[in-house]
């Protein structure tokens, strides 16, 4: 994948994102700001504390990291896939929100993929 192609997935991905964060705030009266900054978004919950998502350009990943862990994904043609247990993106993004709003959110929609 080139550069750019790389860059407009991300900028795909961020959208879902906040699209998503709206939706559990909707859905589940969760309290979860997201702000964008550059290759990084951040989601804060009531607690004070943050999951980080950003983009590794050189290496063509996104990270993800939450107060329980870091993890990497690379586009696998179809899905983020995490490097090293192969787990999708939206579900570990699911289980890390749900974590830290301590409350069992909804599975992103399929679209989000």
């Amino acid at each position: 994948m080139t550069e750019t192609e790389f860059l407009d997935r991300v900028a795909k991905i961020w959208r879902q994102i906040e699209s998503q964060v709206d939706d559990w705030v909707e859905q589940a009266d969760v309290d979860i700001e997201s702000l964008r900054q550059g290759p990084v978004i951040e989601l804060e919950f009531e607690s004070g504390r943050k999951i980080v998502v950003n983009a590794q350009t050189p290496m063509q990943q996104v990270w993800l990291a939450s107060p329980r862990g870091a993890f990497h994904f690379q586009w696998n043609d179809t899905a983020w896939v995490d490097t090293r247990t192969g787990a999708d993106f939206w579900a570990v993004l699911q289980q890390e929100a749900s974590q830290e709003a301590d409350v069992s959110l909804s599975p992103p929609r399929a679209s989000a993929h």
